[in-house]
């Protein structure tokens, strides 16, 4: 039965890649993992006069658009949230790397980028610094996302290091 669901969300799951991404979780003095994506896909939310949100999943582990499945122990799950100005789009770009905006920030929202981990039950918060370039941006229900990751915070005593680099390409998730 879990095999006939898994091979039905072909949109919304992709294989193995032959790409990683290196993490810095924010936890100690920066704790550094690679993570190889057996899952990656990208939602597309449009929230009137607020924002427009794309957002990007990437796990160790199958996953899909339809169920959340919490990591196991030896998992990760990383899942990045870009957000612009209601009337902007998604383009190839360059975004700054920075706090999740405001609820209450409106027509006044700023493009931006805020991300976090989970590895098992525990959960992680990257701060600002870095950036996430948009190679490309095809939202339809079988377009996909890919670009690069750049995100650095060097620590600053009362917080550990953390980071993201590597190359991401993910598959959007099918229209309902």
């Amino acid at each position: 039965m879990l095999v006939a669901v898994l091979l039905a969300l072909p949109g919304c799951q992709r294989e193995t890649s032959s790409s990683s991404v290196d993490l810095v979780l924010p936890e100690g003095v920066g704790r550094r993992v690679e993570l190889k994506p057996r899952s990656a896909f990208a939602e597309y939310v449009e929230l009137p006069e607020l924002r427009r949100e794309l957002r990007i999943t990437l796990a160790s582990y199958p996953l899909s658009c339809d169920t959340y499945v919490a990591p196991g122990p030896n998992d990760l799950l990383f899942v990045l949230t870009l957000s612009t100005p209601p009337r902007e789009a998604f383009v190839p770009t360059s975004i700054p790397f920075g706090a999740a905006p405001a609820v209450d920030a409106g027509a006044t929202a700023r493009v931006g980028a805020f991300a976090v981990a989970r590895q098992g039950d525990r959960g992680f918060d990257f701060p600002s610094g870095g950036t996430v370039e948009l190679r490309s941006v095809d939202l339809s229900p079988t377009g996909s996302v890919s670009g690069v990751l750049s995100l650095e915070f060097p620590g600053d005593g009362t917080r550990p290091a953390s980071g993201a680099h590597g190359k991401f390409d993910a598959r959007m998730c099918h229209g309902g």
